[in-house]
C-alpha cells in the first residue's frame, strides 16, 4: 500500500539546514562593506594607540653561571647547566624582588611582571622594562647584583646558607642602556580582533533583527508551503537606459 504525502508534509519531513558555506558566503557578501569598515577602523585605532601611548624601554644583564668543583670539564658543564636553570627561578623569587624592591621603593609585584629571565646554556640573561630609560638600566643592575648577593648569603658561622648556588654567579655584562620597544605590531594586531569581533557581533545582530524571505527554500521552512511558481526578476532594455 502506497501512502500519499502532501507537499506541505514533504516540506514538514525535511530537516533544517544549519549554517552552510554558502549561507555563510552569502551573510558576508551582504554586509562585506561594514565588515571592511569594521577592520579597518580597528587598524587604524590600534596604529594611533601605538603613537599616543608612553613608550617604553628595556634594559639587558647578563650573568654567567660557572661551578668549580674541581672535576672533569664535562661534569662541571653539565652541573652549571642544571644551576643556571635554578637561578632562573631564583631571580623572581621574593627573596630576591623584596631586596630589590627595599633598594628602589618599586613594589615587589611591579617588579616580577617588568622582570623576564631566559637562560641561554650557561648564560642568564635579565631584562628590565620601564617608561624611563634610566630607570631601567638601574633597576636591571640591582637585580643582578642583588641576585648575586643572596645566593653569596653566608651564615653567622660565615658558611654558604645555600651551598649549591654560592660564589656560582658572575655578571658577565652590566645593565644595557635602555632601549625603545615598540608596541605598534601588537597594537594594531589588537585592533585587528577588536574590530573583528565587533564586526561579528553587528552581523549577528543584523541577521537576527532581519526577517526577509531571500529565497524560496526561507519560504518553505519557515511557513511550512511550498512554492509553486515564482516571477523571475527582469529588466527591460528601454528602463535600463532610462526611458520608459
Amino acid at each position: 500500500m502506497v501512502q500519499n504525502t502532501s507537499p506541505i508534509q514533504q516540506v514538514q519531513q525535511q530537516p533544517e539546514e544549519g549554517l552552510t558555506f554558502r549561507k555563510l558566503l552569502s551573510i558576508i557578501r551582504r554586509h562585506w562593506i561594514a565588515i571592511v569598515a569594521f577592520l579597518v577602523v580597528g587598524t587604524a585605532g590600534g596604529f594611533i594607540w601605538s603613537r599616543l601611548e608612553r613608550p617604553a624601554y628595556t634594559s639587558t644583564g647578563t650573568m654567567l653561571v660557572s661551578y668549580d668543583g674541581n672535576t672533569s670539564v664535562s661534569t662541571e658543564y653539565t652541573f652549571s647547566n642544571y644551576i643556571s636553570e635554578t637561578y632562573v627561578k631564583v631571580i623572581k623569587e621574593d627573596k630576591v624582588m623584596d631586596k630589590v624592591a627595599e633598594k628602589t621603593g618599586i613594589k615587589s609585584s611591579i617588579l616580577k611582571s617588568n622582570t623576564s629571565v631566559n637562560a641561554k646554556s650557561l648564560m642568564i640573561e635579565v631584562t628590565y622594562t620601564d617608561t624611563d630609560k634610566a630607570k631601567a638600566k638601574e633597576i636591571c643592575q640591582t637585580i643582578i647584583e642583588t641576585t648575586q648577593e643572596v645566593a653569596n648569603t653566608v651564615d653567622e658561622a660565615d658558611k654558604p646558607v645555600y651551598h649549591l648556588l654560592y660564589d656560582n654567579l658572575k655578571v658577565f655584562s652590566s645593565a644595557s642602556n635602555g632601549r625603545a620597544v615598540s608596541h605598534t605590531t601588537r597594537d594594531i594586531a589588537i585592533g585587528i580582533g577588536a574590530g573583528a569581533a565587533v564586526a561579528f557581533l553587528y552581523v549577528v545582530v543584523r541577521e537576527l533583527l532581519d526577517n526577509k524571505f531571500r529565497s524560496k527554500d526561507d519560504i518553505e521552512r519557515l511557513l511550512n508551503l511550498p512554492v509553486l511558481a515564482g516571477i523571475p526578476e527582469y529588466h527591460f532594455e528601454d528602463e535600463e537606459k532610462g526611458g520608459k
